[in-house]
């Protein structure tokens, strides 16, 4: 009785414990819900566990990986496999060949081991490495652009709930002023011109808010975009508003460039490949060395048992070389055209040498001129906070007109966008930067 009892309580245990694993199965496959704070780092894991250029780049290597290992097999032996069956209904019998045989059966075995070919088969391998080699660092490449792009949509994206904020700030301001502006006309105290430019103001000001509204659902959409989510759906970042100077020189900056940029690597490497196809080139043109042996079977029954004619084995081994010497010069063409590729490739590692050299400078630039406007911007915002309130003060006391208010909360306005502008521009630039440099960190 108590075992039934022990058991029944195992079961409902079980099924319990059962009941709760799906559940949280369930709750681990639910979506994100709209209220969920992310950070910097989480939304450059999801672009890079979603991206369809990284599953690319991924298929690419394990391409090159395969056609790597197939080149290598080149130099390996090959063998071969004949079977054959001839018919002769008006053949006479002779000693001195088989198509006197009415019927003839015959199987051979081959191998066959490549020697040389001008380095054709070995250099088959070098480029399949290289080409591997190029496909790794496009990875990095494309990796790299997608945590940029991540960079961006994410300070973007704070940019412009910034500025929504700041639209919205401004229009309660201007809100109040026309209230103020309305009870003082009803009072007398200003003339209705006043009023008029109060209330257009605030127009202005509702125009400027959708405005930002509208810049700042595109700057969503662009961030789901890259975490492969719809465009529409709400999502939480974690704002940064930490400014920390940098210290970084140029030159060092262009040193790093020259190290660490992958579309270097690639060029370098393109260049390396145009090389050796001036050794593939040559490789037609030159002996081509092979040994092989081959063991045949022939018969006038299905296993090639009896061979009235001789022996019905026969085993040989031969090596052969092949030489072709004289093609009028074609060689010459040939190779002519893979130095010209050599020397095209070298141009453009040249080229793309400046325009990375140019995109440092770029980036560094931005970021001095960004550090310069985050100090004065500061500034300027405790100013015009100072401006706006003593033009207010001034404004109830009818000490100022109403056009002194609207300019100075039209500052303010302008001093905090200013501002925000500069915060978020400048952790961009200073990402770009790392990114022209290649020490992005992935």
């Amino acid at each position: 009785m108590k075992r039934s009892i022990y058991i029944s309580l195992l079961v409902v245990l079980f099924f319990c414990f059962y009941a709760l694993s799906q559940a949280a199965a369930q709750d681990d496959q639910q979506p994100p819900d709209a209220n969920t704070m992310f950070s910097l780092s989480e939304c450059v894991a999801i672009a890079l566990n979603t991206s369809p250029q990284i599953l690319y780049s991924q298929a690419d290597i394990s391409e090159k990986e395969s056609s790597l290992v197939s080149s290598q097999k080149d130099l390996y032996p090959s063998l071969f496999f004949h079977y054959g069956y001839q018919y002769a209904p008006d053949a006479a019998p002779s000693a001195y060949s088989n198509l006197e045989m009415e019927d003839y059966y015959s199987y051979t075995f081959s191998i066959e081991q490549p020697i040389y070919r001008g380095r054709a088969l070995v250099t088959g391998v070098e480029l399949g490495e290289l080409e591997l080699e190029s496909s790794k660092s496009a990875m990095v490449q494309t990796k790299s652009e997608i945590v940029l792009s991540v960079h961006e949509a994410y300070y973007n994206l704070l940019k412009a709930r910034k500025f929504e904020e700041v639209a919205e700030q401004s229009l309660e301001e201007r809100k109040s002023h026309l209230k103020d502006a309305k009870a003082y006309y009803k009072a007398g105290l200003i003339p209705k011109n006043d009023m008029l430019q109060s209330e257009v103001q605030m127009a202005g000001a509702e125009i400027e808010r959708i405005r930002a509204m509208n810049l700042s659902a595109m700057a969503l959409a662009r961030l789901n975009t890259l975490l492969r989510r719809p465009v529409e759906n709400e999502i939480q970042v974690e704002d940064i508003l930490k400014y920390e100077p940098s210290e970084i020189s140029f030159d060092l900056s262009v040193q790093q460039a020259k190290e660490h940029r992958p579309e270097l690597k690639q060029s370098e490497i393109a260049i390396e490949q145009a090389d050796k196809n001036i050794t593939l080139s040559r490789a037609p043109y030159l002996p081509a060395v092979s040994v092989s042996a081959n063991y045949l079977k022939q018969g006038d029954n299905f296993f090639a048992q009896e061979y009235p004619f001789g022996s019905s084995e026969v085993k040989t081994a031969q090596a052969t070389l092949e030489w072709r010497f004289w093609a009028w010069g074609q060689s010459k063409n040939e190779i002519a055209v893979a130095k010209h590729n050599v020397k095209k490739a070298q141009e453009v590692e040249v080229d793309l040498l400046d325009n990375i050299i140019l995109q440092v400078r770029e980036a560094y630039l931005d970021i001095k001129e960004f550090e310069y406007n985050i100090t004065v911007t500061e500034k300027a915002i405790e100013q015009a906070e100072e401006d706006f309130r003593i033009n207010q003060s001034r404004y109830q006391a009818q000490l100022s007109t109403s056009t002194d208010v609207l300019d100075a909360q039209t500052r303010l306005t302008r001093a905090r966008i200013n501002y925000y502008n500069a915060l978020y521009n400048y952790k961009i630039s200073l990402m770009r930067l790392s990114w022209a440099t290649g020490t992005l960190v992935l």
